[in-house]
């Protein structure tokens, strides 16, 4: 059977970096599907993806995944503007900010200033956002023959709902399905999303500023026990340069998964990749522990240096054995 086993669905954007260092990245491929996809490759040679661009993006990426055997007949052009832009700066400590200070605009060149815009930002950021965010009607037919996994991105929970439930109709057999975020909608949150979309799904990936953000009054653990009683039935926490914790529904956390010790030089798209390796780890073990550390493997290969070129140089045989050095290390 020809076609990707594991597909990836999520948004392109340009991404406009400012590291921790004050060196400017403008203008650089990004976006939540193209990190997963590569992390996903890094442990499979099926892997497909699923998005939509604009006129003015970059055919490059595209390009890139194709050469490098990522399917991507999934990506479909629309006939307006890309609409899908972000930037952000990165602080000493890892975390990052979309709202630049005063102080941060003042040493961007003028010259430089109008590439530094984040559309998520703007009035219009909902809309623009749902327009470039695929679904299933994006997915070439004859893909949905070979799925054995799908991973859903940062797009919205309407998208989701509507993606996990063509994988569930036209796919006659069991399909690992996972979502990043979110799980709810913050235009309309006297809605429940949340029960439909964890009853479809095998797990939920959200980071711990994703899990704050929605309850910003509790404990983070606390809130993740919630979501577990609202149906997520496993549930992986991603803590940036913390590694990950892992949780299953009855039983609450089962497991923490350190980082893999490299040189971090930019964090950008780790969790996304995580996500693309802990997909293919679930389709090759079939063990939420076990892809917890594929994920780590592959995030470890995005941070080690800017943009995808950390991603796009790893190699199976390294990504191997960074996966038993962390099994050598994990407590017997």
């Amino acid at each position: 059977m020809s076609g990707p086993r594991l597909i990836v669905f999520g948004c392109l954007t340009t991404d406009n970096v400012v590291t921790a260092e004050g060196r400017l990245l403008p203008q650089s491929y990004g976006g939540n599907c193209l990190y997963a996809a590569l992390g996903a490759r890094v442990w499979s040679d099926r892997v497909g993806i699923v998005s939509r661009y604009g006129a003015g993006y970059s055919k490059a990426p595209i390009d890139l995944l194709g050469s490098l055997g990522v399917e991507t007949g999934g990506i479909r052009k629309l006939d307006v503007p890309h609409g899908r832009s972000v930037a952000f700066a990165y602080r000493e400590d890892g975390g990052r900010t979309r709202r630049f200070p005063p102080e941060l605009v003042a040493r961007i060149p003028a010259a430089e200033r109008t590439r530094f815009i984040d559309t998520s930002l703007l009035p219009d950021s909902d809309e623009r956002w749902r327009q470039f965010a695929p679904d299933e009607d994006d997915v070439p037919p004859e893909w949905w023959e070979s799925i054995a996994g799908a991973h859903c991105a940062f797009i919205p929970v309407s998208k989701h709902l509507r993606i996990v439930r063509a994988v569930r109709a036209r796919c006659d057999r069991p399909v690992w399905v996972q979502v990043d975020s979110p799980w709810h909608d913050r235009t309309d949150a006297a809605t429940d999303h949340a029960t439909p979309l964890f009853s479809q799904i095998d797990s939920l990936l959200p980071s711990e500023d994703d899990v704050e953000a929605f309850c910003p009054d509790a404990p983070i653990e606390q809130t993740v026990l919630k979501l577990l009683d609202r149906g997520a039935r496993t549930l992986v926490l991603k803590l940036g340069a913390a590694g990950c914790r892992v949780f299953k529904r009855g039983k609450g956390r089962i497991a923490e998964i350190a980082t893999v010790p490299v040189i971090a030089r930019d964090p950008t798209g780790a969790g996304d990749a995580f996500c693309g390796g802990f997909l293919a780890g679930m389709d090759i073990t079939g063990d939420i522990m076990t892809a917890a550390r594929y994920g780590a493997v592959s995030a470890s290969f995005a941070v080690e240096a800017h943009g995808l070129t950390g991603l796009v140089g790893g190699s199976r045989e390294e990504a191997k054995d960074r996966l038993q050095s962390m099994i050598a290390r994990q407590p017997r």
